[in-house]
C-alpha cells in the first residue's frame, strides 16, 4: 500500500491509535501527528511529509510501508 500525504493527515485527524509498518520492518504504534513537507523541512530536516508516532519517532513518508488503525 503506497501511503499518501492526505492519508497521513486523515489518520491524524481520526484521533485513533495507528500501527505503522516501516520499510525497514520496524512497527510502531500510538497516536500520530502529520506534518507537511514545508514544516518537516523546518522542524526535522526532512524534504518530505512526515508522521510523528507516539510523540517520539518521526518517520518520512518514503519510509512508511503501511498504516492501519490499532482497534
Amino acid at each position: 500500500m503506497k501511503v499518501t500525504e492526505k492519508e497521513l493527515f486523515d489518520f491524524m485527524d481520526s484521533g485513533r491509535e495507528v500501527r505503522v509498518t516501516c520499510t525497514d520492518g520496524d512497527v510502531l504504534t500510538g497516536e500520530c501527528w502529520a506534518y507537511g513537507a514545508e514544516v518537516s523541512k523546518e522542524e526535522f530536516g526532512e524534504d518530505e511529509p512526515c508522521l510523528d508516532v507516539g510523540c517520539s519517532i518521526v518517520i518520512p513518508l518514503s519510509q512508511i510501508k503501511d498504516i492501519e488503525y490499532v482497534d
